[in-house]
């Protein structure tokens, strides 16, 4: 049976009699649990990684979308953090997932859902937790008794496991009140093409594009429909991916600074999912509001509010830009959402000041009927509605400006200044400080070599044809492996070449990255570029770096490019086998280990049975290098950073002992891009996650 809205007072005793066993979708001071948080006493950071990274895969459960420490991001963007740790790990278990989305795909607006970690500087002891899977069902509105009966029983072997290892101080965080509207829901009919994805990476591409615009940062990317190892587990679905977005500014001034929330991180990053049903030609939108936040968690701070109503407008705003429009939140795969008719701001307000002067079943205006006739087809059967006040709304919206200062900031402001590697920060040094330590005879200097200390990543010349730099190569003694595009547009040309030197100098454990190098045949920007040999082996090599080895190499390319010039993109040379992009990011040596077989012979038939390998390179009987092609989108983010870089595709994978290896991609990514600020990485970060998978798929 359905109830009618009525007043608080007037219900109470039903309310009394059916709550048990039924959602409370708009109960204000529930004794309903909203987190379970265990306290742990001292640093856990490494064990608590190391449990999300690779223990939870024995219980179904994968690592999708890592953002370890993001509190060292505050502090060097803003200067100052109250947090000793704060990280947000996405977790999914797919394969469990899959039935439940073929239920009610909005399950997806909290999965994959985040696994909280913080410690507040002062504080003794670390916290972990994450929501509970009633409260977000709840807050997503599924009422499928199946989904309420076996998405907890999902997160049980998850919560096993959490106690077993860091024990059971728990403590739970209780659901202060639930706002009457809790998502936003969106609906995008397109002209279907021929090829499907031909859309698909259309609008991804516009809708990151706009995001990214209002400084929004893409924090996560999960494809489920392409996750399943080639097995279709989603045949409800032609398409079903889950973005994870970010608010810089939002997330610091909600989590950290003064008066600081960092348990609110339990929400964070917001997942906002899309899916195309088979065969029909709507793109289908997900996301919770922003308004959960504030509500469950009693936030009562008015600039933390002020910023929860500001997202809550502008998303929605933003993808009525892409063509989107606003939807009832139903399950789109039982029932048909209506679109939302848009009311004037002035009967908005009528509405508001109405449900506040009297919650009744008094007589309202037509349009208030019918917003309470929708109201009722959307809500769940066997439901009691309790109406409750929203969230103020604040007097005056706060400016939100990410990246410092009242002027925009264009992308890749920074790419090819000067810098040193810093070993605790990542901000270059002032221009200035180098041009004076560059010295007044530089014009001596050879291209390529080191001057006080430091030296170019790159050496760029003008732009000739694919076949003439390769001919110019084959004259000087080196052996072309691969010419490959490595974007959309045919414009870029990634050529790998080698020699014996190279070959023979490299036929170490782990040493095998420096076996070839690369040059970048750039229609776009008009130049080719060379990786500088000094430069990368010194980096690769590490302590078995031999400058005279080297040395030779250079020289043949400097007389087969006798035009090439050293870019501005320098570090220093002494620095680069300790270099990494910043505090708690990878360096050279920490490798990820991407599959593992009896021998490497097996490996490299796998990858070479995937067709994404563009070239091999046997170093020795059991030590080879190969490049790989990355997926499609997880490829584009060289058009986001800059593609006159390129050249570092494709991705370079080292097979040796039974073993493949990877050099980290927030290693690689960096050292390829020495002129990368922080902020502009960010607007890849869910690259290097993808780089794994991509890889990893390649030996499935």
């Amino acid at each position: 049976m359905q109830y009618k809205k009525r007043s608080f007072l007037s219900i109470v005793g039903v309310a009394a009699t059916l709550l048990a066993g039924v959602s409370s979708f708009a109960l204000a001071n529930t004794d309903q649990t909203l987190a379970q948080i265990v306290t742990v006493d001292g640093d856990v950071e490494s064990k608590y990684n190391d449990f999300v990274e690779k223990k939870i895969k024995s219980i179904g459960f994968v690592l999708t979308d890592p953002h370890k420490r993001v509190n060292d991001g505050y502090k060097e963007k803003y200067g100052s953090t109250k947090l000793n740790i704060l990280s947000f790990m996405s977790i999914s278990n797919k394969n469990a997932m899959s039935k439940l989305l073929e239920i009610d795909p909005r399950l997806a607006a909290f999965n994959p859902f985040n696994m909280l970690i913080y410690r507040v500087i002062g504080d003794k002891s670390t916290h972990i937790g994450h929501l509970d899977p009633v409260a977000i069902m709840d807050m997503i509105g599924i009422k499928d008794a199946t989904i309420r009966k076996d998405y907890p029983k999902m997160i049980a072997p998850l919560d096993d496991m959490i106690k077993k290892e860091f024990g059971d101080n728990k403590s739970t965080i209780k659901i202060s009140s639930m706002v009457e509207n809790r998502m936003m829901n969106f609906e995008v009919s397109f002209d279907r093409p021929d090829d499907l994805d031909d859309f698909i990476d259309e609008f991804q591409e516009k809708f990151e594009e706009a995001f990214e615009a209002k400084e929004y940062i893409i924090a996560g990317f999960f494809n489920y429909k392409e996750s399943f190892d080639g097995v279709d587990r989603l045949p409800s679905y032609d398409a079903f991916w889950v973005y994870s977005l970010c608010h810089f500014k939002f997330s610091y001034t909600v989590f950290d600074n003064e008066g600081h929330r960092p348990e609110a991180g339990l929400f964070a990053p917001c997942s906002m999912y899309m899916f195309i049903k088979k065969d029909t030609n709507k793109l289908v939108i997900g996301m919770p509001r922003l308004a959960n936040w504030a509500a469950t968690l009693d936030i009562k701070d008015k600039s933390r509010l002020d910023l929860v109503k500001q997202l809550d407008k502008e998303i929605p705003a933003i993808m009525k830009t892409l063509g989107a429009v606003e939807v009832s939140n139903v399950n789109p795969l039982t029932s048909v959402p209506v679109a939302k008719k848009e009311t004037p701001k002035a009967e908005k307000k009528a509405e508001v000041a109405t449900k506040k002067a009297a919650k009744t079943e008094a007589k309202v205006a037509p349009k208030a009927d019918a917003k309470k006739s929708k109201e009722a087809t959307d809500t769940p059967e066997n439901t009691v509605i309790i109406d409750m006040p929203s969230v103020p709304k604040p007097v005056e919206a706060v400016k939100v400006i990410t990246r410092g200062g009242n002027a925009p900031v264009k992308q890749n402001e920074s790419m090819y200044k000067k810098r040193s590697i810093g070993i605790k920060v990542s901000t270059p040094p002032k221009v200035a400080k180098l041009v004076k330590a560059a010295g007044k005879d530089e014009k001596n200097v050879k291209v390529g070599e080191v001057k006080n200390n430091r030296v170019s990543s790159y050496l760029r010349g003008d732009l000739q044809s694919v076949e003439s730099v390769k001919k110019s190569l084959a004259d000087a003694g080196f052996t072309v492996l691969s010419e490959n595009k490595v974007d959309k547009k045919g414009q870029l040309t990634s050529i790998v070449f080698t020699n014996k030197a190279l070959t023979e100098m490299a036929d170490k454990e782990n040493r095998g990255f420096a076996a070839s190098l690369r040059v970048l045949v750039n229609e776009k920007d008009k130049e080719i570029a060379f990786t500088n040999p000094l430069y990368l082996t010194r980096a690769f090599m590490q302590d078995d770096f031999d400058k005279k080895a080297i040395e030779p190499v250079l020289d043949s390319i400097r007389k087969a490019f006798p035009k090439l010039y050293n870019c501005k993109d320098v570090l220093k040379f002494n620095l680069l086998p300790k270099y990494h992009f910043m505090n708690a990011m990878p360096y050279y040596q920490d490798m990820v280990t991407i599959a593992e077989a009896d021998s490497s012979k097996v490996l490299l038939d796998k990858a070479i049975a995937s067709k994404k390998v563009v070239f091999t390179q046997q170093l020795s009987k059991d030590r080879f290098l190969i490049g790989v092609k990355l997926g499609k989108r997880t490829s584009k983010f060289i058009k986001k950073i800059g593609t006159r870089n390129a050249g570092l595709l494709p991705y370079p994978i080292i097979i040796e002992g039974g073993k493949a290896k990877i050099m980290d991609p927030k290693y690689y990514i960096a050292i390829m891009y020495p002129a990368l600020k922080m902020s502009e990485f960010m607007t890849i970060s869910t690259v290097p996650g993808a780089v794994e998978v991509d890889t990893q798929n390649i030996f499935r």
